[in-house]
């Protein structure tokens, strides 16, 4: 019984090959498996079985849209003797379109075929580009599936430059010069497909005008505090660039200037604190901290006057039980915290509750900071860009952080990580201007898709001392220390 089984299993095994291979002779031939298929190219797998060396004039593969294959396009491998398995391509089908295939051999001037197995060619698609936001005349890559050598590219009605079309899936383009509109739809035609991609095409904008070139009459100011209430703009503290003294005491250091719109000015507050600098701002209301030093040469002594800018003036708040230059500050539902710095522990962390009028310590961050580092807060959660560029996000109520973008900018590492501003408005950050750089970059917080803006028109030499927002406009100040000066610019982020 076993035996006939056996001869039963053989058998059922001889017929299920004689389905699929035309037998000649000693040579059977398959057409063995489709590879791959893309939107206008395929490539199919054949084998000639032997127990021998056969030789043939030629092999290869039939394609064609008819099984009867009436008109074949014909792939021609030339001649063999060797059996085994043999590989060929066919370029130039139609997109989306069923095809058929067969192996052939030709022996002894006699054509014999292999089965036929059949095959679909796939429709192109977009998937992505990038950058999402670029100059004129710069390069984005657009990626997708199945697109031909003969892709063309349009922003809105406008041709663009192809300068490579790479194994189909990618697309480089030289973007074409701004227009009438900063965003354009990108369409791209490919083997007479059509295709419209659904993220649009931005274009790198944005103006800047300078709109004082001395705004604090020859002071310029470094390491100091900035902040802003409502459509009022705050700078003070710190001290003079160029360490100017009277009888060998530092001068101006104690002042804050607020900018009249009305009159187009930075004017004296009248308030005056103790010397200090290197504070703890929270951009919002809030400063304190750093250190006091009242000659050049003078010891730096921790300082621990602390205020708070109410609307009409300046409350001093209760000190907190620790030191702290350089660090953070930033204000979360009515409380401010300040963190990290150059004293003590870097990544400390401290509360001051006005409701209560005291200050608590919370977990520390994950990682030292100080106030190089760009940082901000949006949708009650602390943000900050490390000197590795990575973007942290730190929610202070359950202590949990995580990196969550990588700053794009060349320029850190490489140039400078220290300065520059990060200014929300909306759901958007504004980053940018670090020290010696030029470029300005546009962050979408609910995307976190990073966008180029226009580099800086004016000398990067300076150092920034305050960024403000109104009515969709920054304004910034920039500090100099060759011919001493803070300038003052306006920005505008769509303009071009």
């Amino acid at each position: 019984m076993k035996k006939i089984a056996y001869l039963m299993l053989v058998l059922s095994s001889l017929l299920s090959i004689s389905c699929e291979i035309e037998e000649v002779g000693t040579l059977n031939l398959l057409t063995e498996e489709i590879v791959n298929v893309s939107g206008e190219r395929a490539i199919v797998m054949g084998r000639i079985v032997a127990f021998e060396n056969i030789p043939v004039e030629d092999h290869g593969f039939y394609f064609a849209e008819e099984e009867s294959f009436l008109e074949p396009m014909v792939v021609s491998l030339g001649a063999t003797e060797r059996p085994g398995r043999f590989v060929g391509e066919v370029s130039g089908l139609q997109l989306g379109r069923n095809y058929f295939v067969k192996a052939f051999v030709v022996r002894n001037g006699e054509l014999i075929f292999g089965n036929v197995l059949s095959f679909e060619t796939l429709n192109p698609s977009i998937l992505r580009f990038e950058p999402l936001v670029q100059f004129g005349g710069g390069e984005i890559t657009i990626t997708g599936v199945n697109l031909a050598d003969d892709t063309r590219v349009f922003f809105g009605d406008r041709e663009a430059v192809v300068r490579e079309v790479i194994f189909g899936f990618q697309v480089r383009v030289t973007v074409p010069p701004i227009a009438t509109s900063i965003s354009e739809q990108i369409r791209v035609v490919t083997s007479g497909v059509e295709l419209l991609v659904e993220t649009p095409f931005r274009y790198a904008v944005g103006k800047y005008t300078l709109l004082e070139e001395d705004a604090l009459e020859g002071f310029s100011i470094i390491e100091n505090i900035y902040f802003q209430r409502e459509d009022r703009f705050f700078v003070g503290m710190g001290r003079d660039r160029s360490n100017r003294t009277t009888n060998g005491i530092l001068g101006y250091e104690n002042l804050v200037w607020e900018y009249d719109f009305g009159k187009g000015k930075w004017l004296e507050t009248g308030f005056e604190a103790r010397m200090q600098r290197r504070a703890s701002d929270s951009h919002t209301g809030f400063v304190g901290g750093g250190i006091y030093q009242n000659t050049v040469s003078g010891p730096q002594i921790p300082n621990d006057n602390y205020w708070y800018f109410d609307g009409d003036d300046f409350q001093e708040i209760p000190s907190p039980p620790i030191n702290m230059a350089d660090g953070f500050g930033f204000e979360i539902q009515g409380q401010f915290y300040i963190a990290g710095g150059t004293l003590g522990v870097g990544s400390q962390v401290y509360r001051f509750d006005p409701a209560t009028d005291s200050w608590e310590i919370r977990p520390n961050l994950p990682s030292n900071v100080d106030k190089g580092m760009v940082h901000f807060v949006y949708n009650d959660d602390l943000y900050w860009i490390d000197r590795d560029k990575n973007l942290f996000q730190y929610n202070p109520f359950t202590a949990q952080s995580s990196a969550i973008s990588i700053y794009p900018s060349p320029m850190v590492e490489a140039v400078s990580d220290s300065g520059g501003f990060a200014l929300v408005m909306g759901h958007k950050v504004f980053i940018g201007l670090y020290n010696n750089a030029r470029e300005m970059w546009e962050l979408d917080l609910e995307t976190l898709d990073w966008g180029r803006k226009q580099n800086f028109a004016g000398d990067v030499r300076g150092v920034v001392a305050g960024a403000y927002a109104k009515d969709g406009l920054i304004y910034f100040l920039r500090s100099f220390a060759i011919n001493p000066r803070t300038e003052f610019w306006e920005f505008d982020p769509e303009a071009f």
